[in-house]
């Protein structure tokens, strides 16, 4: 290996470290992922990553060679599908986000992911990794829809010739070009890897993209989609449309067939690290979910569920009174129980008396599931929090307005009144502690 290559590893793992997050943090899911029951990830790379990214994609997977990782990779090429066509003056259309792809456009497509497949092999051969492409011997397929042209509806994954690589200590790189027997066929790659997904189980699916995750009507990112509570939702909305709205549709057909504990995240290359090392992620986690119940009259085994969440959530022990007037609590929690809310009426304006998720859970979503939830019932609500709580940034995000005192901050949202927020403010700084 050549001194620059050297270097540029050194220079990489650095920055990734000091960038994601702590070494016992780090070390843990290094461990998790390091099982040889269950193979790594599988990580999908848009076609936009490999031609304006490439060096930041090269970094984090030459980081995740270098900490003993190796990923199953599968790239699309479409921008320079589209370019490429262009030039020579090949017409070219889609539907529903899929390429319809004539005996022409199929031509060019497999000269195209080639030239993709082959330039990320040597990008990362360079800098140390060795790697293996492999473009045509992964997905058997079949035409289904003649009016999509020579597109494969993918039959069967080679996971023999995927696992030879794994165990020859190479990354696997994979291009969406399926064949029915002896005609090759254009493969859009987020259905390619979905179908991957399923066929090798893998500890984690991701896919890289350049905007990074997925972005509301405001341009914001959504940190976290639970299919359970929003899939329907996000399906009706407009500015989810073509390529973005078939990814998620793609996701939401990998994740169903998957156990229910697993996730999907959209990221970008150089969050990679961050997305799989550390609690808080990067991008958009999309999980299949779980539904959250409202409780208005929590019965002995809601207060006993509740009671564990809390405890474990902060740490303490919930006062024993905490339940004596339970007409007067509205309990949200999640079907799985491993996430909580307790809005108390014992005051004129709703008070978001606990927000409790179990420590294994966090960074799956289910406090930003639970909270959507509790909002719609909610729109006015108010809370404290401790001022060193690692939760007050998401509370900063989500409220409409915050004071800081010296032993609590408290949030608000939906209360405009000036008089009823000076209220509000006392009762929280006055209200004794719940959990000791």
């Amino acid at each position: 290996m050549s001194n620059s290559s050297n270097q540029f590893i050194k220079n990489t793992i650095l920055r990734l470290l000091g960038a994601i997050g702590s070494e016992k943090e780090i070390n843990k899911y290094i461990e998790k992922f390091s099982s040889p029951e269950q193979r790594f990830a599988v990580i999908k790379v848009g076609g936009s990553v490999i031609e304006n990214d490439l060096e930041n994609l090269i970094s984090s997977l030459v980081f995740l060679n270098q900490v003993g990782l190796k990923p199953v990779i599968l790239h699309g090429a479409g921008p320079m599908l589209s370019a490429a066509l262009e030039e020579k003056k090949i017409d070219f259309s889609f539907i529903n986000g899929q390429r319809v792809t004539s005996i022409e456009v199929r031509d060019v497509a497999q000269g195209v992911f080639e030239e993709t497949n082959t330039k990320i092999v040597a990008a990362l051969e360079a800098q140390g990794a060795s790697a293996k492409g492999l473009v045509s011997e992964i997905f058997q397929c079949s035409i289904k829809d003649p009016e999509l042209g020579y597109v494969g509806s993918i039959e069967s994954v080679n996971v023999q010739r995927v696992n030879e690589v794994l165990e020859s200590d190479s990354i696997p790189v994979i291009a969406p070009i399926g064949f029915q027997d002896s005609e090759m066929l254009n493969i859009n790659a987020d259905i390619a890897t979905v179908e991957l997904v399923k066929a090798i189980n893998p500890y984690k699916a991701i896919f890289l993209s350049e905007t990074g995750g997925i972005f509301n009507k405001a341009g914001e990112l959504i940190p976290n989609i639970n299919l359970a509570l929003e899939y329907e939702e996000l399906m009706q909305e407009e500015w989810l449309h073509s390529g973005m709205k078939l990814k998620l549709e793609q996701i939401t057909s990998l994740l169903n067939h998957l156990p229910k504990s697993a996730s999907v995240s959209i990221t970008e290359p150089i969050n990679l690290p961050k997305e799989l090392f550390t609690d808080s992620g990067s991008g958009t986690l999309i999980k299949y979910g779980y539904n959250v119940s409202q409780y208005q009259l929590p019965d002995a085994e809601i207060q006993k569920n509740f009671k564990t969440i809390i405890e474990s959530s902060f740490s303490g022990n919930l006062i024993d009174s905490f339940f004596a007037n339970p007409q007067n609590l509205d309990i949200f929690m999640t079907s799985c129980k491993r996430a909580t809310i307790a809005i108390s009426h014992e005051f004129s304006i709703p008070y978001m008396d606990k927000f409790g998720v179990i420590p294994e859970a966090k960074g799956e979503g289910l406090g930003a599931g639970i909270w959507h939830e509790m909002r719609k019932v909610y729109p006015q609500v108010f809370w404290r929090s401790r001022p060193n709580n690692p939760i007050n940034k998401f509370y900063t995000s989500i409220c409409e307005g915050c004071q800081k005192q010296d032993e609590w901050h408290i949030f608000w949202i939906g209360i405009s009144d000036y008089g009823s927020l000076k209220d509000c403010i006392e009762y929280a700084i006055r209200k004794p502690k719940s959990v000791i």
